[in-house]
């Protein structure tokens, strides 16, 4: 029998060291380079700089340095800076519900300094030498005089240097470059009165002069071509919503071209990207938002900045009041607009939505009749989706149409259905001897060029046409950055494309698919796509991807009128393939009513 005692265990917690635990709450601040060039402007803003000029080497992995003209610091205040929890924003717990500064975390150039080598040489106006401190992965500062201008220079170096881990998670120097160019270019809509400039390996790429007229910095930043496109809003009530956005023909999937700032602070919200959205209804797909800037101004105590470690978010006390606030005022000036029109079909008159009759529940819809409804934007919308449908007398129970099965009607067999006609310009109505068969002509067209891609594109590329002259296609920054890192998938796909500046690229070939087609949207829609998150996974996954965005906005779209003689071409095409019932995003290409159940409907044997 053994007698002897357990060994002694030891506590399971123990604090971690001093270093590891900054490099852990690093994590929370310092994402990418595009992270550092966020706090080191922000600090800058509340130092009241009105001028700020950024250098980027190999995209900030290997250097970020933050120049400005702010008020700069003092010997003990450059160090303090450094200290965890140091802020010269807030003295007690309730200074956290009146933010009015960009930057109070206390916490950023700790952070930063956990991760990377740093050099911050600052001076105040009224001292005749300044400081400079240096630094690296969180190890004490060295400290030195240094004659320097005014103001604060901080340089980053090395990003990563000592946690090899996520120094690998960082995509491209151009990749890096573009998030960077985005948030610059946000930056600059939040504060028109500043002189930002930004270099990148030597060469100025952004240069915003000062400039207090909000619509002249929005142009200067979107670009004049899409400045032309948006249309001013001006809400009123407890809120200041002001923006400026695109005509619906002028839109990005996802909302990553529509700006957001909340009381001068770029933030990515979704409840207010979906109030837009919303706004704008069924004048977009869904998905697909305007481009744009939306300012909203809201009282103090009203909204919570600090709610993220990098403060790319908000919450907002009255979250349903700030989401109508904005419904209403975009609605007020889509209501302006010539957008939202419609026709009568006997007629085929236009009737103007800002001045048709709104629609009520209690009115008929008689057949000679628009089938319009107009929002009512005077009332407060919540974030929801009320279904409001017209009482209708009962009927029979109609049987479930039936999907053809996978492969459809043998090869063949498409082209031999009789075609009957188009119901509502957008779906083909066709007959064989036991069923009417009803085809989506936008996902069988998608589905059919989708096949054709694919085809090609295990070939090894899609046919390519040179361009006798090349197109000019306007772009934002990122979006060139994304799409002339793309050569090769580009390349498969049958496009050619290259930088003409950082707002261009030239496409000097297309493919041969769509030598037919204006492909600038094409180009457009790609480069969205890649910012999108279409850059992940492997090259296959990825050409089928974009393939699939390709042949959506290649093929005929609901609405379209379709002709016999384009029907028959369809149905023929259909044949050549090997036909899905479904689209490449997952809708039904076709349904099958057998002439038995349309008998039943009315009360035939």
């Amino acid at each position: 029998m053994n007698d002897a005692a357990p060994p002694a265990v030891g506590p399971r917690i123990a604090l971690l060291d001093a270093a590891v635990a900054n490099q852990i709450a690093a994590g929370e601040v310092v994402e990418r380079p595009a992270s550092i060039v966020k706090e080191l402007v922000e600090n800058a803003l509340d130092a009241g700089a009105t001028r700020i000029t950024i250098r980027l080497d190999d995209g900030g992995k290997r250097l970020v340095r933050v120049t400005d003209n702010g008020s700069g610091m003092g010997p003990q205040d450059a160090r303090l800076a450094f200290a965890r929890h140091a802020t010269s924003k807030l003295r007690s717990a309730d200074d956290l519900l009146d933010i009015a500064s960009f930057g109070f975390r206390g916490e950023a150039l700790a952070s930063i300094l956990a991760v990377a080598k740093v050099t911050l040489t600052t001076r105040r106006a009224a001292d005749d030498v300044g400081i400079r401190l240096c630094g690296a992965g969180g190890v004490d500062l060295a400290e030195e005089p240094a004659g320097c201008a005014p103001g604060t220079d901080i340089q980053v170096e090395d990003l990563f240097f000592n946690v090899p881990a996520r120094l690998k998670f960082l995509r491209t120097g151009s990749t890096e470059t573009g998030r960077i160019l985005d948030l610059v270019e946000t930056l600059a809509l939040a504060r028109p009165d500043l002189h930002l400039t930004l270099w990148a390996a030597n060469k100025k790429v952004l240069d915003f002069p000062p400039d207090n007229d909000a619509s002249a910095r929005a142009s200067a930043v979107l670009g004049p071509q899409v400045a032309r496109r948006l249309f001013a809003v001006q809400g009123q009530g407890e809120y200041g919503v002001t923006a400026l956005l695109s005509e619906p023909a002028l839109n990005h999937v996802g909302p990553g071209q529509l700006r957001i700032l909340v009381n001068g602070r770029p933030v990515s919200d979704r409840t207010l990207q979906q109030a837009v959205a919303q706004a704008y209804g069924t004048l977009l797909e869904r998905g697909r938002y305007p481009v744009g800037v939306l300012w909203i101004d809201c009282p103090a105590g009203t909204v919570d900045v600090n709610v993220h470690p990098a403060k790319s978010e908000v919450r907002f006390a009255a979250q349903g009041n700030v989401f109508g606030s904005v419904v209403r005022a975009i609605g007020a000036m889509l209501a302006e607009t010539p957008w939202i029109r419609t026709q009568l079909p006997s007629s085929r008159t236009v009737v103007d939505a800002t001045t048709a009759q709104p629609w009520e529940p209690s009115m008929p819809l008689e057949a000679s009749q628009a089938a319009l409804i107009k929002t009512d934007w005077s009332a407060a919308p919540t974030p929801m989706v009320v279904d409001v449908a017209a009482p209708e007398p009962p009927r029979p129970a109609t049987p479930e149409p039936q999907l053809l099965p996978i492969g459809g009607p043998a090869a063949g067999q498409w082209a031999a259905l009789r075609y009957v006609g188009q119901v509502g310009n957008c779906y083909l109505v066709c007959q064989d001897e036991r069923a009417m068969v009803v085809i989506d002509q936008h996902a069988a067209h998608e589905r059919v060029l989708f096949e054709r891609f694919v085809v090609g594109l295990r070939a090894g590329a899609l046919p390519s046409q040179v361009l006798l002259i090349p197109l000019a296609v306007p772009l934002a920054p990122a979006e060139v950055v994304a799409l002339t890192e793309e050569t090769e998938l580009l390349a498969r796909l049958g496009f050619e494309v290259a930088a003409g500046g950082p707002r261009l690229v030239r496409v000097l070939a297309q493919p041969l698919l769509l030598r037919d087609k204006d492909v600038a949207p094409h180009v457009r829609q790609l480069a969205a796509s890649l910012l999108a998150g279409g850059r992940d996974g492997a090259l296959v996954e990825r050409l089928e991807r974009h393939a699939a965005t390709l042949a959506c906005h290649s093929a005929f779209r609901a609405g379209d009128v379709l002709h016999a003689a384009d029907v028959h071409a369809l149905l023929g095409e259909m044949d050549g393939v090997d036909l899905s019932a479904y689209c490449p995003h997952g809708r039904p290409v076709w349904t099958r009513v057998p002439l038995g159940d349309i008998a039943r409907w009315f009360g035939r044997p």
